[in-house]
C-alpha cells in the first residue's frame, strides 16, 4: 500500500513540476527531438484512446441485453439526473475554495473568481486528460504563471491531492467497515463474492488510510520526518524514495505552521466525498430506484477514485470509470447493467459540467495573444 500510495504521489507530483518548468526548459531540445516526443506522445494518446473504448465495447458484449442498457439511459428520471449534476457542479466549486485556503496559507492570494475559472479549467483538462493528473498540471502551471510562484504552486496542488486521497479512503474504510459490522441497509445478504469484496474494500482502504494518516503526521513532526528520512535513506529503492520524500517535506514545509489549512483543506475534501457520492446515487435512483444506498455508495466511490489515480489509462478515465462501475456494483449486489449506465452517465455528466471550464480556457489562450501582440503600425502624417 505504501508503494502505491508513493507511485501516485509521484506521478502527480512529476507532472505537475515538470508542467510548470517546462515553458524555460524546452528550448534546450532541437526541434527534431521535439517533433519525435510529441508524435510519440500522440501515438499513445491515441492507443489508450483505443484501450479505452475497447473496455466499453467489452463492457457492453458483457450484457444480456445491450439495447436494455439505452433504454434505461434514455428512460432515467431527468430531475434526479439534473439534481447530480447540480451536485457534481458544486463539487468543483468546493474544489476550488479549498484549494485557495492552502494557497493563500502559503502567501498566494488570488480572487475567488480567479481560483473558480482555474479549477473549472482543471476540471475540463480531468475529462479530456489521462486520469486526474492533466487537471493538476493545469492549475499548478495556471497559478505558476500568474504569480510567478512555481515551487509554491506545485506545493498546494500536491497537498490538496495527497489529502484528498486520505479523506477518500478514510470514507471507505469507516463506512465498509460499517456495512460489514451492520449489514447492508435493505437487509439482503452479500453474495460470497461480495462480502469477499467488503472485507477487502475494509482491510485495504483502512491500511490506505492509516498510511496517509501516518505520512501526514510525520511530514508535520519535524523529529519524525529527520527519523523518517534516516530510515529511507538505509532501504532499499532509496535512491528513488528519498528524494519524492524531501519533495513532499519541503511541500509540508509551508503548512506546517498553518494547522488549520490542513483542517479546512480536509473539511473540503469531506464535502467533497459526500457531494460526488450523492451524484453517484442520485444517478442510480434516477435509472432503477432503489437499487443501492447511499451508504454503499460512500464505499464504492473512493474506491473508484483512486481506481482512476492509479491507472491512467484513458482521458477521463474512460473504459475504467466504467469497469470499475460496473464490478463494484455488481459485488454490492445492484447489478453489472445498472454499474455500466451509471458510469457511462456520470461521464457524461463530467463532460457537461466541464464544458465552461474548455470554453474559459480558450477565452484565456486569447487574452494572452492580445495582450501579446505588437501594437497597430501606424504612419504619421508629414
Amino acid at each position: 500500500m505504501v508503494r502505491v500510495t508513493c507511485c501516485v504521489l509521484r506521478v502527480a507530483f512529476h507532472h505537475v513540476t515538470r508542467n510548470t518548468h517546462h515553458v524555460t526548459r524546452n528550448t534546450q531540445y532541437a526541434p527534431r527531438t521535439i517533433q519525435h516526443l510529441m508524435t510519440r506522445s500522440r501515438l499513445l494518446d491515441l492507443l489508450k484512446l483505443f484501450i479505452a473504448i475497447g473496455l466499453l465495447a467489452w463492457l457492453v458484449m458483457k450484457l444480456p441485453d445491450p439495447a436494455e442498457l439505452w433504454r434505461q439511459i434514455v428512460h432515467a428520471n431527468k430531475f434526479l439526473l439534473l439534481l447530480g449534476a447540480a451536485c457534481y457542479t458544486l463539487a468543483v466549486a468546493v474544489s476550488a475554495l479549498k484549494w485557495g485556503v492552502l494557497l493563500r496559507s502559503a502567501g498566494i492570494d488570488l480572487p475567488r473568481s480567479r481560483l473558480l475559472t482555474y479549477q473549472w479549467m482543471a476540471e475540463f483538462f480531468n475529462n479530456f486528460l489521462p486520469a486526474q493528473v492533466g487537471g493538476d498540471v493545469m492549475r499548478g502551471y495556471a497559478v505558476a504563471v500568474d504569480t510567478r510562484r512555481r515551487a509554491d504552486a506545485a506545493a498546494s496542488v500536491m497537498i490538496d491531492r495527497f489529502i484528498g486521497l486520505m479523506i477518500f479512503m478514510l470514507f471507505s474504510a469507516i463506512f465498509s467497515n460499517a456495512v460489514l459490522i451492520w449489514g447492508k441497509p435493505d437487509g439482503r445478504p452479500f453474495s460470497p463474492e461480495g462480502a469477499l469484496f467488503m472485507r477487502f474494500a475494509a482491510i485495504g482502504s483502512a491500511a490506505a488510510a492509516l498510511t496517509l494518516l501516518g505520512v501526514v503526521a510525520t511530514l508535520l513532526s519535524r523529529r519524525l520526518k529527520r527519523l523518517m528520512e534516516r530510515l529511507l535513506a538505509v532501504l532499499p529503492f532509496s535512491a528513488r524514495t528519498l528524494p519524492l520524500w524531501e519533495k513532499l517535506a519541503t511541500a509540508f514545509d509551508v503548512y506546517r505552521d498553518h494547522p488549520g489549512a490542513l483542517l479546512l483543506t480536509a473539511a473540503g475534501s469531506t464535502a467533497i466525498v459526500l457531494l460526488t457520492s450523492i451524484n453517484i446515487w442520485l444517478i442510480a435512483q434516477a435509472i432503477q430506484p432503489g437499487s443501492i444506498s447511499l451508504l454503499e455508495v460512500l464505499v464504492i466511490n473512493p474506491i473508484i477514485v483512486f481506481a482512476l489515480i492509479v491507472v491512467p489509462l484513458s482521458p477521463g478515465g474512460l473504459g475504467v470509470r466504467q469497469v470499475s462501475f460496473a464490478g463494484l456494483f455488481l459485488f454490492m449486489g445492484a447489478g453489472y447493467a445498472l454499474g455500466t449506465a451509471v458510469g457511462l452517465l456520470q461521464q457524461f455528466i463530467g463532460y457537461i459540467v466541464s464544458i465552461p471550464g474548455g470554453i474559459l480556457w480558450v477565452r484565456s489562450g486569447r487574452d494572452r495573444a492580445a495582450q501579446s501582440a505588437p501594437p497597430p503600425f501606424s504612419v504619421k502624417p508629414q
